[in-house]
């Protein structure tokens, strides 16, 4: 946990047009024994793919093999996008991907990546920025689950526990900034409201006393 969560965005849409335009494409597969133009018999010796391809040029996406001028191909029907993580793409974060709003189509590629499709009147600024908010945070069990961490607190918690108020953010390596009071007074609300900022900007999590 020595590193913040971050997932990395490639458009799909903007690859697709690359490969389309620089012309790499999967040939289909020829059936010779079916073969004929115009109820003409053509000699399986020549018979090359480049005479299919003139017919019909073919695409693979992360969904599939799809006709090039198909207007169901993935690019054509959404916004899509390839998203690259440093951390396990689980079954839940898989679920919190797939119900955020503007998704129609994901498929999980790897252990560190997925593709997803978004609906044509969504932003991919306003989704990325959801599923980031989402998934690019620590719970409080992922960062107590180091043992130095974990020690770190308790030994923090051991000196603040005669304080009245106290709280305490502890961020994704482990570092612990504090504030304490012997009253809800204004100096601690704006000391708390300091933990809360610093939080948004480097993740972690907030411990709390008692008292609040």
């Amino acid at each position: 946990m020595s590193i913040p969560k971050q997932i990395a965005w490639e458009s799909w849409n903007a690859r697709a047009e690359e490969i389309m335009t620089l012309g790499e494409f999967i040939p289909p597969e020829i059936n010779t024994e079916e073969m004929g133009f115009n109820g003409v018999d053509v000699p399986p010796e020549l018979i090359s793919p480049e005479m299919f391809l003139q017919a019909q040029k073919m695409i693979h996406t992360p969904l599939g093999v799809y006709p090039q001028d198909s207007t169901l191909k993935p690019s054509d029907r959404w916004d899509c996008w390839m998203g690259y993580t440093n951390f396990d793409i689980t079954k839940s974060i898989s679920n919190i991907i797939e119900i955020t709003s503007g998704i129609e189509a994901l498929r999980i590629l790897s252990r560190y990546s997925f593709f997803i499709g978004i609906g044509k009147l969504f932003d991919i600024k306003d989704v990325r920025r959801d599923i980031e908010k989402e998934l690019c945070v620590y719970t409080e069990e992922e960062i107590l689950s180091n043992e130095t961490t974990q020690a770190t607190v308790d030994l923090v918690k051991e000196q603040l526990k005669t304080e009245k108020y106290w709280s305490m953010l502890v961020s994704p390596e482990g570092k612990v900034e504090y504030i304490v009071s012997d009253t809800m007074d204004k100096l601690y609300l704006e000391g708390l409201s300091g933990l809360l900022k610093l939080k948004q900007d480097i993740g972690g999590i907030i411990l709390r006393g008692n008292n609040g």
